[in-house]
């Protein structure tokens, strides 16, 4: 039985070049992905007008002397965006927790001392970038804690040196209260009366313009 000829190469295709192979797709799953930024401003948006809503928003500053990775000062600006109505609750709501956190915080650390700082991995009063903040609470005791609190974000620091330096912890919490309400009113109101200012930072563009989408697919 005869063998049957090799398959020969056409010539118009012998020196044509392989085709390149087609680029793996995309993962879907990955494109869909929201931040946790983003989750959780959903989350906090489809609760806004429950009873638990002003409660659950208000765990969020109230944890920020501990958790200083919690993304506040953009739940802050998104959600008053989101519900410009309400931003005046909102800022309440963010300055009456962070009074309350840094109250409990000074309490800790008034009841168990600087141990605690060391246990749990917090700020320690030994810290080179703390002598600054060391220096003005010794100088000027609580009135130092309340100018830090108007800067936008939390006064960790000086929350911890205030309790560290015998400042009682109402005293503390009042001073976060009478510097709190001008950096969080002013985020929350530019959150709800300039959106379109807000939108020429890339970050929060972005941000907002997911939870929109996300919403609209959700509608």
């Amino acid at each position: 039985m005869a063998e049957s000829p090799a398959a020969v190469p056409d010539p118009a295709f012998a020196g044509a070049p392989a085709p390149a192979p087609a680029p793996a797709p995309v993962s879907a799953g990955r494109e869909n992905t929201p931040t946790r930024t983003v989750r959780l401003l959903l989350r906090l948006d489809r609760a806004a007008h429950r009873r638990w809503f002003l409660p659950t928003l208000g765990v969020f500053p109230l944890s920020d002397y501990v958790l200083p990775v919690l993304p506040n000062q953009m739940l802050l600006i998104g959600l008053s965006a989101l519900h410009p109505r309400r931003w005046p609750v909102i800022a309440l709501t963010f300055v009456t927790a962070s009074a309350l956190g840094a109250f409990l915080v000074a309490t800790a650390v008034h009841a168990a001392g600087p141990w605690l700082l060391d246990t749990v991995g917090a700020v320690a009063p030994g810290r080179a970038e703390l002598r600054e903040v060391a220096g003005l609470v010794e100088r000027h005791g609580g009135w130092a804690l309340a100018a830090l609190a108007l800067l936008p974000w939390t006064p960790r620091a000086a929350v911890v040196m205030c309790a560290l330096a015998g400042i009682p912890p109402w005293t503390v919490a009042l001073a976060v209260l009478a510097g709190r309400p001008l950096p969080v009113t002013l985020l929350a109101l530019t959150g709800a009366k300039t959106p379109t200012l807000l939108r020429r930072s890339r970050r929060i563009d972005r941000l907002l313009a997911e939870v929109d989408a996300r919403r609209a697919r959700a509608g």
